[in-house]
């Protein structure tokens, strides 16, 4: 069935496109330092069921099996009318599974009651236990009801409980973690400021809709660059002179490093980076020394051609601009010693034909 109200919301959205930035963007959760977000004061995680594979014990180890809730736009929806898909994925995760009628990035509400019936039920203390009272049957001398009442029996009956007051639950605070800008960042966005959209970019099957999900890096391109951000290690900083939405160097900047120091001879440094700023970036670990050691090459043959192939035009692309950098400058750097050539050669001109002139006055 089509997400008709999730479409709606991420059109509406593109007029506010800042909603999609993300907090936190991370390659898998197992970089999220879940005991540092639980002092910080989130309650919960609302995750989508293709994050749950990495890192998943300790999230619930730290936030607890019911605080952790799975929101997916497949189980639990109208998709999965049974509840089948629900149930089966609850049972093999060990979390519940949200059962919403709007699909992701309209369900916030369905979300956020969830929690707050949780938190209900967590903070009220149980009932007080009831009275007994004596079965007529046991009392040898019931009361006549033809007789008045005895105002100082009437006294002595004990009085009854009260019924408890159930506190106030706080509003919980939330991790909505995905992979998907458009609907899980947006359904973050739209629980309020107090939550935090986390966006994990390493996906374990084949992305599905990519042209979608290239149009939602498009759109976060231009809002980064719009702002003069940056993601530096997970979390977003001040953008440095040439450097790209992502933390790294631009290619043209390389390039241009790389011609000016053929010119002048020697190496020119990158642009210095700003330091960070943001808080958020205690709640992300660094990356292990076994992630960064092992890269992920292809296994099939029309991988490895598809792997060189991509490599060797991204390094033809680097040499020939380069190359065409490297002529731009020459040329510049030649038209410049024409043009004072040419001047030089004028004044020359000029001078030798002053000379002439007061030779013949003379």
């Amino acid at each position: 069935m089509p997400n008709v109200h999730g479409a709606l919301f991420a059109l509406r959205a593109l007029g506010r496109p800042g909603r999609i930035v993300p907090g936190i963007k991370v390659d898998t959760i197992a970089r999220l330092d879940f005991v540092a977000l639980k002092q910080a004061g989130y309650t919960g995680a609302v995750f989508d069921r293709d994050n749950c594979l990495d890192a998943w014990a300790r999230c619930k180890s730290t936030f607890g099996p019911s605080n952790v809730l799975v929101v997916s736009n497949s189980a639990g929806t109208e998709d999965d009318p049974l509840g089948i898909q629900a149930e089966s994925l609850s049972f093999n995760l060990g979390v519940p599974v949200l059962r919403h009628s709007k699909k992701k990035p309209a369900c916030a509400g369905e979300i956020l009651g969830y929690f707050r019936r949780l938190s209900i039920f967590q903070s009220s203390t149980p009932p007080h236990p009831v009275l007994e009272t004596p079965h007529p049957r046991d009392n040898p001398d019931p009361p006549s009801l033809n007789e008045p009442p005895d105002p100082d029996s009437i006294m002595s009956v004990p009085a009854l409980p009260l019924c408890p007051s159930v506190p106030l639950a706080p509003a919980p605070r939330l991790l909505v973690i995905g992979d998907r800008l458009m609907t899980d960042v947006l359904l973050a966005s739209s629980l309020g400021p107090s939550h935090l959209g986390i966006w994990t970019t390493r996906l374990w099957s084949r992305p599905d809709v990519p042209l979608i999900r290239a149009f939602e890096q498009a759109v976060l391109r231009t809002v980064l660059w719009s702002r003069n951000q940056t993601f530096r290690h997970g979390v977003l900083e001040a953008r440095a002179r040439g450097e790209n939405w992502l933390g790294q160097e631009r290619w043209t900047s390389w390039i241009r490093r790389m011609v000016v120091g053929i010119l002048k001879r020697a190496s020119v440094p990158p642009e210095p980076i700003p330091p960070p700023t943001n808080q958020l970036a205690r709640f992300v670990l660094p990356i292990p020394a076994k992630a960064i050691l092992a890269p992920q090459l292809p296994t099939t043959r029309l991988g490895w051609i598809w792997h060189y192939s991509k490599h060797g035009m991204w390094y033809a692309t680097k040499i020939a601009w380069m190359g065409l950098a490297w002529l731009a400058a020459r040329a510049t750097l030649g038209a410049s010693r024409a043009w004072t050539w040419g001047l030089l050669r004028i004044k020359e001109a000029k001078a030798r034909r002053v000379g002439v002139v007061s030779h013949v006055k003379s």
